[in-house]
């Protein structure tokens, strides 16, 4: 390692210290790092050792498609959230529940689960955390349990999908992952994690479950949700929208369009349908998180400039060696620890190119890292993923925070769990026959759906659902008489 790489090895590790100490700002922080590496790039410069490496190939590293892609995301959800779409979606969700806390808690994480196929995860709990809070504080239930299993949740839901999270798209790029084997591969072990972090958590935040008071009940399911409704031409335009990510976001790999590009169309749709109202929307966009993703990236490119990444996968491959199943099981815990004091988008950005290198080994192995780096996330510190951190924020403006230890105890309860069934399950997929394990995982999921989830979600056993429909169907025609 020459010394321009040793230099940019101690800025890097100087600069994640100091973030993770969390007594700085993190995206000044970030970019003070990425203007550092840049003095030391010149200094090297100045005394010919550079290899030609200059302060713009950094600005070139930078992967200013994600970067777009979460700026164009945060305007679509400053936008739907000031049409009111939340807060009637927020009603229309609740109303199922009958105002039973375990049976809300179930149909908010269901929800959540699924549009984290769809959305990123920061964006999912942008969109959630606000309308949990106001439910539960009208329903007088404390909203951190429902928060801090929203945000683990989302991190679990987001796996199967290249555009669930950050990282995903990240690793995606750097290690050519196809986004149909990406789903295949990991939506049954993720609806499988879904039914097995329910019943963690559930079990975890049993004394949450009160019921609540009945006057509270009734006084919030009276409310019209399309009274929530501010301005109607931002709210059909949010639907459409939405409606036009998940198309677009779903046909995106088979057309050969960049989620960013789709993500862009769409914000700026809104943004001129909403020209009065425009300025405002664009100031309640998380500027913060959207330069520290420039710093970041900076910081990682100067590190695949100078070689240190190769170096770190020529060091990992020596240790793994060929074997296959250690090689798997090594992508799952270790970029998982390191993305529980670490966020995981460095993680990602730093692991993706050794996980490409790895998949002469198994092609299974860049799939391993997205797994490893979402579920890190929930692990020991909430710092590992940005929407962990959304949730706490938004909890703190309620002026009730959710504790670091709080998150931390809840999220790494659930991610041992999914450390370990992830562990076995990516082994399989190497060793079994794909096929045969995507079905069979898919039936365990839809199984547990059935007869777990579902009865939560109704108030019902699954047979009594069943016994009502068929009553439904074999009852009689009631015979109206008439009076003579």
């Amino acid at each position: 390692m020459d010394a321009l790489a040793i230099g940019v090895l101690l800025v890097f590790i100087g600069t994640y210290v100091i973030i993770s100490s969390e007594k700085v700002n993190r995206t000044g922080m970030s970019l003070l790092g990425m203007g550092l590496t840049g003095v030391v790039i010149k200094a090297a410069e100045v005394m010919g050792i550079s290899d030609g490496i200059t302060f713009l190939d950094l600005i070139h590293h930078i992967e200013w498609d994600t970067v777009l892609f979460v700026t164009s995301m945060m305007i679509i959800v400053s936008v739907a959230g000031g049409s009111g779409m939340f807060q009637f979606l927020a009603l229309k969700l609740a109303a199922p529940s009958g105002g039973r806390p375990k049976s809300l808690y179930t149909i908010f994480l269901v929800f959540v689960f699924f549009i984290s196929l769809f959305l990123d995860n920061v964006s999912t709990i942008l969109i959630m955390a606000p309308l949990s809070i106001q439910v539960c504080q009208a329903l007088r239930m404390d909203f951190k349990p429902l928060l801090i299993s929203e945000a683990i949740v989302a991190n679990v839901g987001s796996i199967p999908s290249i555009v669930g999270a950050v990282p995903n798209i990240v690793i995606a790029k750097a290690a050519n992952i196809d986004a149909g084997m990406l789903f295949l591969t990991f939506m049954p072990i993720s609806m499988i994690l879904f039914i097995v972090t329910w019943l963690v958590l559930t079990y975890y935040f049993k004394d949450k479950f009160t019921p609540t008071d009945a006057d509270n009940i009734q006084l919030l399911f009276r409310i019209d949700p399309s009274i929530m409704i501010k301005s109607r031409r931002d709210f059909y335009a949010s639907v459409i929208a939405f409606a036009g990510l998940i198309i677009g976001f779903t046909l995106s790999a088979s057309l050969g369009i960049s989620p960013s590009m789709i993500a862009i169309i769409v914000a700026a749709s809104l943004l001129i349908l909403a020209h009065e109202r425009a300025a405002e929307f664009l100031t309640e966009v998380g500027w913060d998180t959207i330069f520290f993703l420039v710093g970041l990236f900076g910081l990682v490119g100067a590190l695949d400039l100078t070689g240190i990444i190769e170096a770190i996968g020529d060091g990992l491959l020596g240790l793994i060696g060929d074997n296959a199943v250690i090689a798997l099981v090594f992508m799952v815990w270790i970029p998982a620890i390191l993305s529980a004091f670490l966020d995981n988008l460095p993680v990602s950005a730093v692991l993706a190119p050794v996980a490409l290198r790895f998949s002469t080994i198994s092609a299974v192995l860049p799939l391993a890292l997205v797994f490893a780096v979402n579920v890190g996330g929930n692990v020991f510190t909430p710092l590992g993923s940005p929407s962990n951190m959304v949730a706490i924020g938004e909890s703190e403006k309620e002026h009730d925070p959710i504790s670091f230890a709080d998150f931390a105890k809840a999220g790494t309860f659930a991610g041992m769990f999914h450390l370990g069934l992830g562990s076995l399950w990516v082994v399989l997929v190497e060793l079994v026959n794909f096929g045969l394990l995507v079905i069979s995982g898919f039936a365990i999921a839809l199984l547990g759906f059935i007869f777990i989830i579902l009865p939560q979600v109704t108030g019902k056993g699954f047979r009594t659902i069943i016994k009502e429909k068929l009553n439904g169907k074999l009852a009689p025609e009631a015979k109206v008489e008439t009076p003579s």
